[in-house]
Formats: structure tokens, sequence, C-alpha cells
């Protein structure tokens, strides 16, 4: 009879049944820490079971914790503006990038399969490129504190985001979703710019304009928007990168909706460019189709990109049609630098830095000329430009390992798409990363942005995207066999 109840009971009592206790007496709990230890607290118990699902996720779902990362970098220095981050956002990055790796571990742990990891040329270069960048610890211009702060995104985070794509984006499928979070992130960012320019801004971006960006950012000829970029510059060359690797894509993509995704992704983001006022990125269009040219061997896209980069040149240079418009006409100077006051001004500062450059073969020091003190060598003259940048903290020594780098790079990817790859959704998307990266690297010497969240780490996949391309080709291929 007593045997009788205790079954009786386990088939009343339920895993339902139990749930809905825990969730109730969760509730109440809940209740009393607002109701007794303030909001904060309650708000903070009540966070806590979906920070535990989004964690068991994250660890079920290494790809899921890879672009977790990239929203982060993407987003994170926007949110700054809107509250005080618990950490600076270079180390949320860092932890990110640990807990990717952590997550990858587990997942192979538990005998789940991941990407392999595929020693190449670039990677090596890489390798040799963060050694640098460690060593210049010792450099006795720089002190740590600066040096920890620069040689994570300089010299550290293009070597780790390399793994990080060979090892969670090793297929078709996970690239494409790659360049779907992207696009979506590029559209919110041009979005976000919109508002700004037709909405105003919030009172958090007015005191970030006006105390830190009014004398870049407020100028003759309006204001330049920045979204929830560092700045206007990082925004708008991100943009056009945009610009380049997304209507590239649209062009060998052949499923209408994703063709119609990347087309509206490139529109919006040239509008972005535009309203950002940052006359250096209309060169990563202009060089990153240019360099699209040279890629392809059919004779109706070059003829076509020909056409329309003549087109693009002539309005900018040999007409004065649309000055009315601000964005227009601030784009249009972009053609006439040489008589640029602020062109100028760079090769001034520049002739400054070559004066003392000459006696350090290593640099100043990785984040010396981001901290300078009153007395210091490059105090008062800004570098402007991310080969300049690393030419300063790094030496000409250093700038030669960095062209090096890009070089081989772009190399590669040329080497890639005329030579190797065969499977044609393969080759579009090496052949819009490498000109992408093209034409950011160009507007990289006029402005200081390859090493900016979160055009960096973006800059640093599609590396990784480059290099990764003929192992995901071989694989098509040996698919296509098998089948």
């Amino acid at each position: 009879m007593m045997q009788s109840d205790q079954n009786n009971w386990s088939t009343l009592i339920t895993e339902r049944h139990v749930l809905l206790f825990i969730l109730i007496l969760g509730g109440l709990t809940g209740v009393y820490l607002f109701v007794f230890a303030g909001i904060s607290v309650g708000m903070a118990f009540y966070l806590v079971p979906l920070l535990l699902l989004f964690l068991i996720v994250c660890l079920a779902s290494p790809l899921i914790c890879f672009f977790l990362l990239y929203c982060a970098s993407y987003l994170v220095m926007g949110i700054g503006r809107y509250i005080i981050l618990p950490l600076p956002a270079g180390v949320i990055l860092d932890i990110l990038i640990l807990f990717n790796f952590l997550c990858l571990a587990l997942h192979y742990i538990r005998g789940n399969p991941i990407g392999k990891l595929y020693f190449n040329p670039f990677l090596i270069i890489s390798l040799f490129w963060m050694l640098f960048c460690l060593f210049e610890i010792i450099n006795p211009m720089s002190s740590f504190s600066n040096w920890i702060t620069t040689v994570r995104n300089i010299g550290i985070h293009i070597v780790l985001f390399q793994i990080l794509v060979f090892l969670n984006l090793d297929t078709l499928g996970k690239l494409r979703l790659f360049f779907g979070v992207w696009g979506t992130l590029i559209v919110l960012a041009a979005l976000k710019a919109i508002g700004q320019k037709y909405m105003g801004f919030d009172r958090f971006e007015y005191v970030w304009l006006y105390a830190y960006g009014a004398h870049t950012h407020v100028i003759y000829s309006g204001i330049r928007y920045f979204s929830f970029f560092t700045d206007a510059a990082n925004f708008g060359c991100h943009m056009g990168l945009g610009i380049v690797v997304f209507t590239i894509l649209s062009f060998y993509e052949k499923r209408i909706n994703r063709r119609i995704f990347y087309i509206a992704v490139a529109l919006i983001a040239f509008y972005g460019l535009m309203i950002s006022g940052t006359r250096a990125a209309i060169a990563v269009p202009f060089i990153g189709f240019a360099f699209f040219i040279l890629l392809v061997k059919e004779w109706k896209w070059i003829m076509l990109g020909v056409f329309f980069l003549a087109i693009a040149f002539s309005f900018f240079n040999l007409t004065t049609i649309g000055n009315s418009n601000g964005d227009i006409r601030r784009m249009r100077t972009a053609f006439s630098f040489t008589q640029d006051a602020s062109f100028n001004v760079r090769l001034e500062n520049q002739k400054k830095m070559r004066s003392f450059m000459s006696n350090h073969p290593f640099g100043i020091g990785l984040g010396s000329s981001k901290h300078a003190n009153e007395g210091d060598l490059i105090h008062g003259i800004a570098t402007d430009s991310s080969f300049v940048f690393i030419w300063v903290e790094t030496g000409v020594i250093g700038l030669i390992l960095y062209v090096i780098l890009c070089l081989t790079v772009l190399g590669f990817g040329t080497y890639y798409v005329l030579v190797v790859l065969k499977d044609n959704r393969v080759k579009s998307i090496a052949a819009a990363s490498t000109a992408g990266l093209a034409g950011i690297m160009v507007a990289g010497y006029a402005n200081e942005v390859l090493h900016q969240v979160p055009t960096g780490q973006t800059v640093y996949i599609l590396m990784g995207i480059i290099m990764l391309s003929p192992v995901i080709d071989k694989k098509l291929a040996h698919d296509t066999f098998t089948v």
C-alpha cells in the first residue's frame, strides 16, 4: 500500500511542477529583494538566469560566441557614451576573446568538431609582427602602461582574430552568416547616423561632441556624423569598406533575397559615408573597386567597372553638380587635396617627425604618441594616419614589417582569386575581402582607422577569411566530387 502511494506521488509531481515551483520561489525572492534590498539588487537577481542561459548557449555554440565578440567590438564604444563601463573597452574585448577560446576548448573536449588551425605564410608574418610589438616593451622611450594599452589592438588581435576565423568560419555557410551579421551591423550604424542627422543628437552624444570632438566634427561645412563609432573618420571609412565588400558580393550572388540584402547594405553604407564628412573615406570605394577590376578576368566587369569609376571621378573632380549639398561639396574637396589646409598640416607634421625619427629606428614606443607629455618629442604633433602612427611608435623597422604584412595579404588574396580558387562563391568572398582591404589600407594613410574599434577587428577578420578561402574551396570541391 505504501509503495502504491509513493508511485502516485511520483506520478503527480512531474518536472513541470518542480520548474513551476522554482519559478514561483524565484519570483517571490525577486520581489523581496526589490522591496527590501533595492531595485539594482532585484534586477541583478532576475538577470542571473538569463546570463546563465546565455552562457550555456555560447558554450554550446562557439560560433555564437564569436559573433558576440564581433558585435561587442562594434557597439562597445557607443555604449561607453551612455554608461560607465565596469572595465575599459579594450579589456572587455580581451575577456570576450579569452571566452571564445574557452568555448572552443570545451566544445572540442566534449567531442564536437571545430575548425582547424592552418599555418600559412601570412599568419607567420603576423606572428613576427606580434612578437615585434611585444618586444617593444623594452623600448626605453615607452612605459608599461602606454605599451599595454596599445599592444593588444595593434599586435595581438591581428593574430587572435585570424585564429578565431580559422576555428569558427570554416564553411561557406558560416562565412555567409558572418557577412549577414556584419551587414546588419552596418545598417544599424548607418541608421544611427541618419537619426543623428535628421532627429538630432541625444544628450550623451552632445556631451561627447562638444567636450571631445567639436574641433574635428563641428566644421565650416556642417556637422560630421559619427553614429556609435569612436569618431566620424572611423565611421566613414568603415562604411566605405562595407560599400566595396557588399557591392562585390551582390555581383556574384544568385539568390535574389541575399542579393537584395547586399545591395541594400551597400546603398545605406554609401549614404553613411557621405554624411560622415570624411573625405579620405571616398578613397575606399575608389581604390577598392579599382583593385577589384584588376582581380576579375571577365571583360564585362572590367568595362562596367571602368565606366562607373570614370563617371564617379568625373562627377566629383570635373563638375560642380550638387555643390549646394554640404556633404557632396565636402567630399569633392578630397579630389583637390593638395589645396586642402588640413592635408598640408599633416605634411608639415610629418616633416617635424622626420627631424627626430631618424634617431629612433624602433620608434618612440607603443602608446607614446597618444600619451605624450609636455617636453616629449611627439607632444603637440598629431599622427593622423595609421601608417604614420606605426612609423612613429615602432620606427622605420616596424613600418617596413607592417607594410610587408599588408602587401602580403593583398598578394595572397590576388593570387587566390586569379589562380587558386575554383568555386565562384568562395572566389567572390575572397575578391570582395581583398578589394575592401586594399581600399581601407589606402584610407589608412590619410586617417588613423586601421586599428580603431571596430574597423581594426573587421580588417583582421577579412584577412583571416582571405587566407581561409583556399581551404573552404577545397572542401566544396571534395564534397562535389564525393557526391
